[in-house]
């Protein structure tokens, strides 16, 4: 029996149904159709699996785009689901942490919790830090839902992330002004359990390069950076960002690849594609065209995870086989 899902929760910021969790939504090509993977098993309660535990500890003294890479490398195939997070309790029964499905962003932040502390028992301290915030409580409603609005600067905020999109190549400013009215005539508000005013309204930034730029300077992005697709600032809709995922090295240096959870191709799952090769696939989204990419770089947080090891999660645990 196929276990209950609130799609609900994250489904409006999926858009064009290639889903980020938390995030707003991964561009589908225009002629790929709206499919849901399946579920691969049966929920996870948190437990870091003892596989990807281990490789997070063999690699810790390594630089953090290594570490990115060589924990995901297990996590390879893994099926694409839409809204495969949540809090555990209504509205979102989802778990907090699971590792048989992703969608594009909690695949990075499960990444990011696993390669950013030296030790993966702190990873739910990563973890709900860019999901939630800073020991604020796991709620629904204080989930960084949006991320142009939300997890986007809150993760630059609390030292995670830091946008190194200018230091790359041209860039060009995008604002987006936002407000009650603009989220009460979105069509796809009301998916949202939250109240009005929680919803964010102001002015919100980011710095983002063309599509064509990325492409002539693809291979001199750091490895471990996030890619965020940001889409036309279309006035009505109140969200820019679409997906997200990270740069890995490959056997050809000028090659970079782009490892992502994705709605791609006839199998969702969590795959790499050539970097350049994806750049070049999302110019031709016509429905809502793409405006560029912005680039964010993972922090190294010795002093926070130094501080998070007196106090490990009760949660942070590391699930291996059975002998």
């Amino acid at each position: 029996m196929p276990v209950p899902r609130l799609v609900f929760a994250l489904l409006p910021v999926l858009l064009a149904c290639v889903g980020c969790g938390v995030a707003e939504a991964e561009p589908a090509a225009d002629d790929d159709p709206a499919i849901d993977a399946p579920v691969a098993g049966p929920f996870d309660e948190g437990a870091v699996p003892a596989e990807l535990a281990d490789a997070a500890l063999k690699v810790r003294d390594q630089p953090i785009g290594v570490r990115m890479a060589v924990i995901s490398e297990l996590l390879m195939g893994t099926p694409y689901l839409i809204d495969a997070a949540g809090e555990g309790v209504a509205p979102d029964l989802d778990p907090p942490a699971r590792y048989d499905v992703f969608d594009c962003l909690t695949f990075v932040e499960e990444i990011l919790a696993l390669a950013i502390p030296s030790d993966p028992r702190n990873a739910p301290m990563v973890r709900n830090s860019l999901r939630w915030g800073q020991d604020r409580e796991r709620t629904y409603e204080n989930r960084h839902h949006f991320m142009l609005q939300e997890w986007v600067p809150r993760a630059i905020e609390n030292g995670w992330l830091k946008d190194i999109t200018p230091t790359l190549g041209e860039t060009h400013r995008v604002t987006k002004t936002v407000t009650a009215r603009t989220w009460s005539n979105w069509k796809k508000r009301a998916l949202f359990e939250l109240p009005d005013a929680r919803l964010p309204t102001g002015d919100f930034e980011l710095q983002v390069m063309s599509l064509g730029e990325a492409r002539l300077i693809a291979d001199q992005i750091p490895d471990g950076a996030l890619i965020l697709t940001v889409r036309n600032n279309k006035g009505y809709i109140p969200i820019v960002v679409s997906h997200l995922g990270f740069k890995v090295p490959s056997a050809t240096p000028d090659e970079p690849l782009f490892r992502h959870a994705t709605k791609m191709g006839k199998t969702p799952r969590v795959r790499n594609d050539r970097l350049k090769y994806y750049l070049e696939h999302v110019r031709w989204y016509h429905w809502w065209p793409v405006d560029g990419v912005t680039i964010l770089m993972p922090q190294e947080a010795g002093p926070r995870v130094a501080r998070a090891v007196a106090r490990p999660s009760s949660t942070a645990l590391v699930r291996r086989a059975a002998p």
